[in-house]
């Protein structure tokens, strides 16, 4: 920005407008004529200031409504009481305790297990007779059928204990086998049908259910011993 200065205001004062152009030469190079001065009293134009924002009316919000009342709930009917149950019949006399199992209730049956521990220690004296006559896988089947009946003794002998409170040992004479292995496992074979036949029938006769389990499976060996020999006879 160039400053002016006014030369025709200095003609009145006691300057010398030549001496004034040599000093403004030195100090305004380039600017030939001074042209009029600015005051520095001038008041710089003020900046425009923005109109106040006045913010939008937002519209008023509904009242919300009241809540209807809830109509009160009845009382709850009372609970019918509990019809008064009739007096039972009065029982008169002992109660009779229930039937225990191999107890003194199976009495009855003594007798016929004194007669399948006789059958038992004959098949295993049988066993052991043709066992000993054979050999190989021969042999050791006969051994196993001989040590069953062995088992089945003593598990017989154990239920009349507990029933009776007394041990039984059977006297039965060892049954003749004919000389020749084939006849002799023939005899076994139809022996073995009458031991499964003698518990399939004391298993329908007793109501004690420990011993109709005992020979139910007392038979079901029986049936075993039957198919034993004739596979043995199928490779002989």
């Amino acid at each position: 920005m160039e400053l002016k200065v006014d030369l025709p205001a200095l003609a009145g004062q006691d300057i010398d407008p030549a001496a004034f152009q040599r000093v403004w030469d030195r100090v305004m190079p380039g600017q030939t004529e001074p042209g009029p001065v600015i005051p520095d009293t001038a008041v710089p134009a003020e900046p425009a200031v923005p109109p106040e924002e006045v913010p939008p009316q937002l519209p008023p919000v509904p009242e919300c409504p009241a809540e209807p009342q809830c109509p009160e709930c009845p009382p709850c009917p009372d609970c019918p009481q509990c019809p008064v149950c009739p007096e039972g019949p009065g029982i008169e006399g002992p109660v009779e305790p229930p039937a225990l199992c191999l107890g003194e209730a199976s009495r009855g049956d003594s007798r016929r297990l004194e007669e399948l521990m006789g059958l038992a220690l004959t098949g295993a004296r049988a066993g052991r007779l043709l066992a000993r006559r054979a050999s190989g896988t021969c042999a050791r089947e006969l051994s196993a059928l001989a040590q069953d009946h062995r088992f089945a003794f003593r598990r017989l002998s154990a239920a009349y204990f507990l029933i009776t409170g007394m041990r039984y040992a059977p006297k039965c004479a060892p049954a003749p086998l004919p000389a020749s292995l084939p006849l002799a496992l023939r005899q076994q074979f139809v022996w073995e049908q009458q031991w499964e036949l003698a518990n399939r029938q004391a298993a329908q006769a007793t109501s004690d259910p420990c011993l109709k389990e005992l020979y139910l499976e007392l038979a079901q060996e029986g049936a075993l011993h039957t198919g034993t020999i004739r596979s043995l006879l199928e490779q002989m």
